[in-house]
């Protein structure tokens, strides 16, 4: 077969962008309605009726026709998201979203009354006409109470009948109920901060003062599609390391107390001063008592804090030291989950992931002040995320982990003791599954991601023979069929010691023997505790440039020290010195390529996005000639240019490691005379100011072999305006005009 047919039949630049390769998967929202049978999930037809369905008998009930949204103004009502009360009597509609942040998102909100199939805004005390203004609105886990935020201030629709106002505070600087910048995108990754008491009647959040915290201002060039004559500024509080966070506080309400008795913050036992204190996670323990888990500055000390909400005090029941045991930090994961006592669990309790012998892993605490964790996992292995279900009945708790392989994730059970830990899915062939359960853990979601074709099934637990397949995703599985395809080769190698996981993603029918030599592409983020080398189906740009007939390109993809689920010493080793061990390890894994037979040493490239782009600039940096080519995307180049909270997690404040942070910033331009160099920057990007940072060093030290290429008003995502695609193009072109074809010959 010819080049050219060979060609036709492989991935193109354009099957990225019109869908081909994304696998289905169906969202299925579990019903936590009263009266429901377990199993029983609400979805969203094509003709915007919601439905409830019984996974059992696939019996299907229409909670709401389509044609019944109608609004006030008797047009249709488009909604973005619903959400159906506890007692299945209303449904919450959003509409008209507009985004914020990463998360948060303005809306209107309407209800709609099942019964009478009649919506009516969520409050009344909004002019219709700008109503956009709710930043969240969310149903209690009984009844059809709703709590909602607007302009930064706390209600609660008592049974959509008795609308409070919680806080007066509300405005530019302090937030109730909600997020700041800050917290949303570092702390809680939601656009909320709320929690409800399991049986409705308490409602707990943080108010989050940022008055103190620095302006950050930069501007948008565009108005839609069109420039305007003054640019408007876009100004947010945006802590950097050193200066101050927002100011959190806990509170609760009390839906039976009088409002004015609950005024004031919780008080905690031993508490870290306003500027050190971040809260982290919030979960109740019955009614009456939740737990608050509280970090230093710096997150390398964990409190958890017992609160009793009757007496509005909290102390302290279990504290962790990172920095005593082994000089590294915790990652904010909200992982706590309660266990109410049943059969052998003799009293309330709750798990949470801790760390055992270098390794996270699930802990009891029972009874919930308890300050001695019971170990139910434990191995050279990593528990991911937090308990995804427990079955009381059967007295088994439900995980995934990456016991079988560090890049595999499978689900299992394990008894409430900690024995018979036991495998659901099949870990005698490769897996990347995710999973999720209904409220009363008979039936799961079950989702394989690869490395084969993904698909989805909900499956019931103690019927092997039970399954509903909800996506097979025989239309990819048959265009994969059809197509000439790169191959993925999994490995490791060593670099200084520590074994490193990488993937090579090779040119269809490439060549091993020698006689012809291929150009190499390495793709890196190395974050802490990121993993990029995973055993999931993924078609990308990857794909396209190893199968592109032009360019016939090896892709490599390392994890680096640093980098997570390999245990703490893998990890831990990078704190306070962000790029010295990362761009060792990459610089190894590029002279270990370098000298295969298959490879073309004067053709090595490094390229990544984010911190990605961080560690590439700071490869090229380090002028180990090993790379000639670099590609930075939206890059870090000085972390004093970053947030407080993720940059301090790993390098401290500036006060405590002044020398870590002048290390780690991109300062010696000696090692880009040496390489060609790209960088991309979104200018609609918070991070902004590090492009700007190493432009000016570039320029000072007269190096002139880069590019630089920006999009309007893009952020970190650089997806707006069609700026995604024409960063690819532009990425394909740069390694093109860097070192041509690949896969040649050798004379």
């Amino acid at each position: 077969m010819s080049g050219t047919d060979n060609f036709a039949n492989r991935i193109q630049f354009d099957h990225l962008y019109n869908g081909s390769f994304f696998p289905e998967y169906q969202s299925l929202e579990w019903s936590k309605a009263v009266g429901d049978d377990d199993g029983a999930f609400v979805y969203r037809d094509h003709d915007d009726s919601i439905i409830l369905e019984h996974v059992a008998d696939k019996k299907k009930k229409i909670l709401v026709k389509g044609d019944d949204l109608i609004d006030s103004n008797g047009d249709h009502l488009y909604y973005d998201d619903f959400l159906v009360s506890p007692d299945s009597k209303y449904i919450l509609f959003s509409t008209n979203r507009t985004k914020q942040w990463r998360y948060s998102h303005f809306s209107n909100y309407w209800i709609f009354n099942i019964t009478s199939s009649s919506p009516f805004p969520l409050t009344k005390s909004i002019d219709k006409d700008h109503q956009a203004v709710i930043a969240f609105a969310q149903w209690s886990p009984v009844g059809h109470t709703v709590a909602f935020v607007k302009d930064n201030d706390l209600y609660v629709s008592v049974d959509l009948l008795d609308e409070r106002r919680l806080t007066f505070d509300g405005s530019a600087v302090v937030f109730n109920g909600m997020p700041d910048w800050i917290y949303e995108e570092e702390v809680l990754k939601a656009d909320n901060a709320i929690w409800w008491s399991n049986e409705g009647k308490r409602l707990a959040y943080l108010r989050l003062n940022e008055s103190e915290v620095p302006e950050y201002r930069f501007p948008l060039y565009l108005t839609g599609f069109n420039a305007t004559p003054y640019p408007r500024e876009v100004v947010m509080r945006y802590p950097k390391p050193g200066y101050p966070n927002p100011i959190a506080t806990f509170h609760v309400y009390d839906l039976e107390s009088p409002l004015a008795s609950q005024f004031g913050a919780i008080t905690f036992e031993n508490d870290f001063s306003d500027d050190e204190r971040i809260i982290t996670e919030v979960m109740w323990a019955g009614d009456d008592t939740v737990l608050v888990k509280v970090m230093n500055r710096v997150q390398d000390i964990a409190r958890v804090v017992l609160v009793d909400t009757n007496t509005r005090k909290g102390k302290i029941v279990r504290e962790e030291n990172a920095d005593k045991m082994d000089g590294g930090w915790y990652e904010i994961n909200q992982s706590m989950f309660y266990v109410k006592k049943s059969g052998s669990l003799k009293q309330d309790g709750y798990i949470d992931i801790v760390v055992n012998r270098g390794y996270d892993h699930l802990a009891l605490f029972s009874p919930v002040d308890s300050s001695t964790p019971k170990f139910l996992t434990s191995g050279e292995w990593e528990v991911d995320g937090k308990v995804v279900s427990v079955d009381y009945e059967r007295e088994l708790i439900y995980f995934i982990s990456t016991e079988k392989s560090s890049i595999e994730r499978h689900l299992y059970s394990v008894n409430f003791d900690g024995t018979n830990r036991t495998a659901l899915t099949d870990i005698n062939n490769e897996g990347h599954y995710s999973v999720s359960f209904s409220p009363g853990g008979q039936y799961y979601n079950l989702k394989y991601e690869g490395p084969d074709i993904p698909w989805q099934k909900v499956l019931k637990i103690g019927d092997p023979n039970f399954a509903m397949v909800l996506h097979e995703n025989n239309d990819l599985r048959k265009l994969m069929g059809s197509l000439e395809t790169p191959t993925k080769r999994h490995l490791t190698i060593e670099s200084d010691g520590n074994i490193l996981n990488a993937v090579e993603i090779r040119p269809p029918g490439m060549d091993e023997s020698g006689r012809v030599k291929y150009p190499v592409l390495f793709n890196v983020y190395g974050g802490p505790n990121s993993q990029l080398v995973q055993k999931k189906f993924k078609v990308d740009w990857h794909m396209f440039i190893a199968s592109s007939d032009r360019l016939k390109y090896i892709t490599v993809i390392v994890d680096t020290r640093g980098t997570g689920f390999k245990g703490r010493k893998f990890r831990v080793g990078v704190r306070k010195r962000l790029g010295e061990l990362e761009s060792k390890d990459v610089i190894n894994a590029g002279r270990y390529w370098s000298k295969l037979p298959y490879v073309d040493s004067n053709k090595i490239a490094v390229w990544g996005w984010s911190f990605g782009a961080f560690l590439t600039s700071k490869v090229i940096e380090s002028d180990s000639r090993v790379f000639q080519v670099g590609m930075a995307v939206a890059p870090v180049t000085d972390w004093r240019y970053y947030d407080s909270i993720y940059t301090e997690r790993y390098m401290k404040t500036p006060a405590q490691n002044p020398e870590g942070y002048e290390y780690s910033a991109i300062t010696n331009m000696t090692g880009f005379e040496n390489a060609k160099f790209l960088l991309v920057h979104g200018t609609g990007d918070v991070h902004f100011q590090n492009t700007a940072n190493l432009i000016d060093r570039l320029t000072l030290a007269s190096v002139h072999n880069y590019r630089v290429q920006f999009y309007s008003d893009n952020d970190h995502n650089i997806d707006i305006h069609n700026a995604n695609r024409e960063l690819y193009y532009l990425l394909t072109e740069y390694l093109w005009q860097s070192f041509g074809t690949g896969g040649t010959t050798e004379h």
